[in-house]
Protein backbone atom coordinates (compact mmCIF):
# COMPACT_ATOMS: atom_id res chain seq x y z
CA UNK A 1 0.00 0.00 0.00
CA UNK A 2 0.78 3.44 -1.02
CA UNK A 3 0.38 6.12 1.08
CA UNK A 4 0.41 9.96 -0.01
CA UNK A 5 1.22 12.61 2.61
CA UNK A 6 0.96 15.85 2.67
CA UNK A 7 1.94 18.52 5.25
CA UNK A 8 -0.24 20.62 7.28
CA UNK A 9 1.56 23.81 8.22
CA UNK A 10 -0.15 25.62 11.44
CA UNK A 11 0.79 28.46 13.90
CA UNK A 12 2.77 26.85 16.96
CA UNK A 13 3.08 23.51 14.99
CA UNK A 14 7.18 21.97 15.02
CA UNK A 15 8.48 22.44 11.55
CA UNK A 16 10.15 18.51 11.21
CA UNK A 17 12.60 17.44 7.93
CA UNK A 18 9.78 14.69 7.26
CA UNK A 19 7.28 17.60 6.62
CA UNK A 20 10.15 19.96 4.43
CA UNK A 21 10.80 16.63 2.78
CA UNK A 22 7.32 15.60 1.81
CA UNK A 23 6.39 19.15 0.77
CA UNK A 24 9.92 18.94 -1.53
CA UNK A 25 8.96 15.41 -3.01
CA UNK A 26 5.48 16.95 -3.97
CA UNK A 27 6.29 19.95 -5.79
CA UNK A 28 9.21 18.36 -7.55
CA UNK A 29 7.26 15.11 -8.70
CA UNK A 30 4.19 16.98 -9.82
CA UNK A 31 6.56 19.36 -11.91
CA UNK A 32 8.35 16.37 -13.33
CA UNK A 33 5.42 13.97 -14.06
CA UNK A 34 2.42 16.57 -15.52
CA UNK A 35 5.07 18.22 -17.97
CA UNK A 36 7.03 15.01 -18.65
CA UNK A 37 8.59 14.66 -22.47
CA UNK A 38 7.68 18.66 -22.95
CA UNK A 39 9.69 20.86 -24.99
CA UNK A 40 11.68 24.07 -23.83
CA UNK A 41 9.70 27.10 -23.97
CA UNK A 42 7.45 29.34 -22.68
CA UNK A 43 4.46 27.27 -20.62
CA UNK A 44 2.10 29.96 -19.89
CA UNK A 45 1.99 34.17 -19.16
CA UNK A 46 4.84 35.72 -20.45
CA UNK A 47 2.97 38.36 -22.29
CA UNK A 48 5.26 41.14 -23.51
CA UNK A 49 4.73 44.71 -23.93
CA UNK A 50 7.00 47.82 -24.94
CA UNK A 51 7.09 51.35 -23.91
CA UNK A 52 9.05 54.11 -25.73
CA UNK A 53 12.60 52.64 -24.82
CA UNK A 54 11.68 49.29 -23.06
CA UNK A 55 9.98 45.81 -24.07
CA UNK A 56 8.56 43.95 -21.05
CA UNK A 57 8.09 40.36 -20.10
CA UNK A 58 5.59 40.11 -17.87
CA UNK A 59 5.05 37.56 -15.29
CA UNK A 60 4.68 33.62 -16.31
CA UNK A 61 6.01 30.55 -16.35
CA UNK A 62 9.21 28.81 -18.46
CA UNK A 63 10.25 25.54 -18.97
CA UNK A 64 13.64 24.53 -20.15
CA UNK A 65 15.60 20.81 -19.48
CA UNK A 66 12.96 19.62 -17.90
CA UNK A 67 12.22 22.85 -14.76
CA UNK A 68 9.85 25.65 -14.34
CA UNK A 69 11.17 28.86 -14.11
CA UNK A 70 8.35 31.37 -12.34
CA UNK A 71 8.45 35.05 -13.27
CA UNK A 72 7.01 36.50 -10.29
CA UNK A 73 7.75 39.90 -11.62
CA UNK A 74 8.17 41.52 -14.84
CA UNK A 75 11.28 41.90 -16.30
CA UNK A 76 12.97 44.75 -18.82
CA UNK A 77 15.22 45.27 -21.51
CA UNK A 78 15.95 48.33 -23.26
CA UNK A 79 16.16 48.56 -27.06
CA UNK A 80 17.68 51.03 -29.42
CA UNK A 81 16.26 51.54 -33.36
CA UNK A 82 18.86 49.79 -35.35
CA UNK A 83 16.80 48.65 -38.59
CA UNK A 84 18.10 45.41 -38.56
CA UNK A 85 16.55 42.10 -37.08
CA UNK A 86 16.80 42.22 -33.28
CA UNK A 87 16.11 39.20 -31.41
CA UNK A 88 15.07 39.09 -28.14
CA UNK A 89 16.09 36.08 -26.05
CA UNK A 90 16.16 34.84 -22.27
CA UNK A 91 18.75 33.41 -21.31
CA UNK A 92 19.32 30.21 -18.19
CA UNK A 93 22.68 29.95 -16.51
CA UNK A 94 24.66 26.73 -15.62
CA UNK A 95 23.25 25.20 -12.10
CA UNK A 96 24.82 26.61 -9.21
CA UNK A 97 24.39 25.41 -5.74
CA UNK A 98 25.31 27.11 -2.01
CA UNK A 99 24.48 23.91 -0.10
CA UNK A 100 21.27 25.21 0.87
CA UNK A 101 19.79 26.18 -2.91
CA UNK A 102 20.33 25.23 -6.27
CA UNK A 103 20.34 28.13 -8.55
CA UNK A 104 20.11 28.90 -11.87
CA UNK A 105 19.91 32.74 -13.07
CA UNK A 106 17.33 34.08 -15.64
CA UNK A 107 18.10 37.20 -17.93
CA UNK A 108 17.03 38.96 -21.07
CA UNK A 109 19.10 40.38 -23.87
CA UNK A 110 19.00 41.41 -27.42
CA UNK A 111 21.10 40.07 -30.24
CA UNK A 112 21.22 39.97 -34.02
CA UNK A 113 21.89 36.01 -33.57
CA UNK A 114 18.95 34.06 -34.95
CA UNK A 115 20.31 30.98 -34.13
CA UNK A 116 19.35 30.07 -30.60
CA UNK A 117 22.71 28.78 -28.14
CA UNK A 118 22.46 26.26 -25.35
CA UNK A 119 20.93 28.13 -22.47
CA UNK A 120 18.89 30.28 -24.79
CA UNK A 121 14.87 30.67 -25.79
CA UNK A 122 14.01 33.38 -27.88
CA UNK A 123 10.35 35.56 -27.05
CA UNK A 124 10.26 37.86 -30.11
CA UNK A 125 12.05 39.68 -32.82
CA UNK A 126 11.79 43.16 -34.68
CA UNK A 127 13.26 45.21 -36.97
CA UNK A 128 12.92 48.64 -35.75
CA UNK A 129 13.31 51.77 -37.90
CA UNK A 130 14.93 55.24 -36.60
CA UNK A 131 11.79 57.65 -34.89
CA UNK A 132 9.34 54.81 -35.05
CA UNK A 133 7.47 53.14 -32.24
CA UNK A 134 8.09 49.43 -31.22
CA UNK A 135 3.97 48.46 -31.21
CA UNK A 136 2.97 45.14 -29.02
CA UNK A 137 -0.35 45.40 -30.61
CA UNK A 138 -1.78 44.00 -34.00
CA UNK A 139 -4.47 45.19 -36.48
CA UNK A 140 -5.14 41.93 -37.63
CA UNK A 141 -3.70 38.14 -37.95
CA UNK A 142 -1.74 39.02 -41.27
CA UNK A 143 -0.25 42.40 -39.04
CA UNK A 144 1.64 40.02 -36.99
CA UNK A 145 4.13 39.17 -40.00
CA UNK A 146 4.88 42.82 -40.48
CA UNK A 147 8.32 43.44 -40.79
CA UNK A 148 9.09 46.09 -39.52
CA UNK A 149 8.29 48.52 -36.03
CA UNK A 150 6.35 45.37 -34.42
CA UNK A 151 7.16 43.04 -32.30
CA UNK A 152 7.32 39.46 -34.29
CA UNK A 153 6.50 36.67 -31.38
CA UNK A 154 6.02 34.08 -34.37
CA UNK A 155 9.42 32.34 -33.78
CA UNK A 156 8.64 32.10 -30.02
CA UNK A 157 7.90 28.63 -28.63
CA UNK A 158 5.31 27.60 -26.99
CA UNK A 159 5.88 23.78 -24.85
CA UNK A 160 3.63 21.79 -25.28
CA UNK A 161 3.68 17.95 -25.12
CA UNK A 162 6.06 15.86 -27.50
CA UNK A 163 7.72 19.48 -28.88
CA UNK A 164 6.64 23.05 -28.75
CA UNK A 165 4.37 24.95 -31.21
CA UNK A 166 2.77 28.74 -31.79
CA UNK A 167 1.71 30.78 -29.55
CA UNK A 168 -1.82 30.19 -28.54
CA UNK A 169 -2.68 33.66 -28.49
CA UNK A 170 -1.97 33.69 -32.48
CA UNK A 171 -3.67 30.78 -32.89
CA UNK A 172 -6.79 31.56 -31.18
CA UNK A 173 -7.22 35.15 -33.14
CA UNK A 174 -6.88 33.14 -36.72
CA UNK A 175 -10.17 31.15 -35.09
CA UNK A 176 -11.25 34.36 -34.39
CA UNK A 177 -11.14 36.20 -37.83
CA UNK A 178 -12.11 33.23 -39.54
CA UNK A 179 -15.33 32.32 -37.75
CA UNK A 180 -16.31 35.66 -38.62
CA UNK A 181 -16.85 34.92 -42.05
CA UNK A 182 -20.08 34.29 -43.76
CA UNK A 183 -19.37 31.20 -45.54
CA UNK A 184 -16.97 28.40 -44.15
CA UNK A 185 -16.71 24.32 -44.52
CA UNK A 186 -17.80 22.23 -42.13
CA UNK A 187 -13.82 21.80 -41.80
CA UNK A 188 -12.77 24.99 -41.40
CA UNK A 189 -15.80 25.48 -38.37
CA UNK A 190 -15.07 22.39 -36.40
CA UNK A 191 -11.62 22.83 -36.39
CA UNK A 192 -12.02 26.61 -35.44
CA UNK A 193 -14.24 26.16 -32.92
CA UNK A 194 -11.83 23.61 -31.33
CA UNK A 195 -8.89 25.91 -31.59
CA UNK A 196 -11.14 28.36 -29.07
CA UNK A 197 -12.65 25.87 -26.91
CA UNK A 198 -8.50 24.23 -26.30
CA UNK A 199 -7.32 25.42 -22.92
CA UNK A 200 -3.83 24.27 -23.73
CA UNK A 201 -1.95 25.18 -27.10
CA UNK A 202 -2.40 23.54 -29.75
CA UNK A 203 0.87 21.48 -31.32
CA UNK A 204 1.88 21.95 -34.74
CA UNK A 205 1.04 18.21 -35.78
CA UNK A 206 -2.79 18.96 -35.47
CA UNK A 207 -2.15 22.47 -37.45
CA UNK A 208 -0.07 20.23 -40.33
CA UNK A 209 -3.32 18.07 -39.87
CA UNK A 210 -5.50 20.43 -40.53
CA UNK A 211 -3.58 21.92 -43.51
CA UNK A 212 -3.56 18.44 -45.08
CA UNK A 213 -7.02 17.75 -44.42
CA UNK A 214 -8.30 20.76 -45.73
CA UNK A 215 -6.07 21.51 -48.84
CA UNK A 216 -4.50 18.29 -49.47
CA UNK A 217 -1.15 19.63 -49.02
CA UNK A 218 1.45 17.65 -46.78
CA UNK A 219 4.00 20.22 -45.36
CA UNK A 220 7.48 19.15 -45.85
CA UNK A 221 8.83 21.28 -42.59
CA UNK A 222 6.60 21.90 -39.51
CA UNK A 223 7.94 25.32 -38.33
CA UNK A 224 6.04 28.23 -36.52
CA UNK A 225 6.75 30.53 -39.58
CA UNK A 226 5.76 27.87 -42.09
CA UNK A 227 2.36 26.95 -40.12
CA UNK A 228 1.60 31.13 -39.37
CA UNK A 229 2.19 31.31 -43.55
CA UNK A 230 -0.37 28.37 -44.31
CA UNK A 231 -3.16 29.85 -41.47
CA UNK A 232 -2.50 33.32 -43.12
CA UNK A 233 -2.78 31.55 -46.90
CA UNK A 234 -5.91 29.65 -45.49
CA UNK A 235 -7.65 33.07 -44.19
CA UNK A 236 -7.16 35.09 -47.16
CA UNK A 237 -8.32 32.57 -49.61
CA UNK A 238 -11.82 32.50 -47.61
CA UNK A 239 -12.10 36.46 -47.41
CA UNK A 240 -10.97 36.94 -51.07
CA UNK A 241 -13.83 34.10 -52.24
CA UNK A 242 -16.11 35.86 -49.71
CA UNK A 243 -15.49 39.27 -51.67
CA UNK A 244 -15.55 37.83 -55.28
CA UNK A 245 -18.74 36.29 -54.44
CA UNK A 246 -20.02 39.17 -53.33
CA UNK A 247 -19.21 41.50 -56.08
CA UNK A 248 -20.80 38.58 -58.41
CA UNK A 249 -24.28 38.59 -56.69
CA UNK A 250 -24.53 42.54 -56.48
CA UNK A 251 -27.15 43.32 -59.37
CA UNK A 252 -25.80 45.97 -62.08
CA UNK A 253 -28.66 48.22 -63.08
CA UNK A 254 -28.44 49.81 -67.19
CA UNK A 255 -30.00 53.07 -68.48
CA UNK A 256 -31.44 52.86 -72.09
CA UNK A 257 -31.44 56.01 -73.26
CA UNK A 258 -33.47 55.73 -76.39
Amino acid sequence: MRVQAIPVFRDLHILRKSMLEALADYAFLADQLLHKDYGDGILAGCELTTTEDSIFLREGVLFYEGQMFLIKEPMAVAYHPTNTTTVLKVCFSEEHTDGNFIYREIDLFLTEQTELRKGELELCRFKLQEGAVLRYRYQNFEDRNTEFDTLNTIYAAYSVKGGTTLSPEIVREFAEEMLKAEELSELDTLFCLQLLGQEHPVGLPALAAYVRRRDKKKLKELSNLTLYKELARIQKEVYSRERTEAGSTKKRWKIMVD
